[in-house]
């Protein structure tokens, strides 16, 4: 359904005012203003993590990885090549509080989003791109081998029938005992018998 002049716009209720912006502004200058952190150093580490969150909740922000990774001086990609031990300086204490305090991070978007505080959409994008989320359909293919229970007897009378047909087929390979495979005999005039 296409949008009818007069009415409000349909994102309407999600446009930021002014105030919020000036706040959304305010808060990032606090992060930038934050040197680049040293990453082999565990509590330097640690203790911007804990400022981050604290000033998150003083601002009344959620907390998100890229405002974490900002507030490092470096960007979400690199914050989770550190956490994921892609950059062999970043010593494994450092990786140890980074997984903590990417755990956490999730743990707050989960309940935001469970509780009704964050509109699902870009919960599930944060999910996806920071948290290793995924749309997944299982498929569960079983394969059945015929001759799992059979016989040696059994698997023997089949392997004949498929090479001599004339023989009579099993019936779980050949219902009603008809043979597979029919011999017709053409004769010269291509009369068929």
């Amino acid at each position: 359904m296409g949008h009818r002049k007069g009415d409000p716009r349909p994102d309407s209720e999600v446009q930021a005012t002014p105030d919020e912006i000036q706040r959304a502004i305010r808060f990032q200058r606090i992060l930038d203003e934050q040197p680049v952190i040293d990453r082999t150093d565990d509590v330097a580490i640690s203790e911007r993590y804990m400022w981050y969150l604290g000033v998150c909740e003083e601002h009344c922000i959620k907390p998100t990885v890229e405002g974490l990774a900002s507030s490092m001086g470096v960007d979400r990609v690199t914050l989770r090549r550190w956490k994921d031990g892609e950059v062999k300086s970043v010593p494994e204490s450092v990786r140890l509080i980074l997984k903590r305090a990417w755990a956490g991070l999730n743990n707050l978007l989960i309940m935001y989003t469970n509780e009704g505080k964050l509109n699902p959409i870009p919960a599930i994008v944060q999910l996806k791109n920071n948290f290793g989320y995924k749309d997944q359909t299982e498929t569960v293919v079983i394969k059945k081998d015929p001759y799992d229970s059979s016989s040696l007897e059994e698997i023997a009378r089949r392997y004949l029938y498929g090479m001599a047909p004339g023989l009579a087929a099993p019936p779980e390979i050949a219902p009603e005992n008809k043979p597979l495979i029919e011999t017709v005999v053409i004769d010269q005039t291509g009369t068929v018998e």
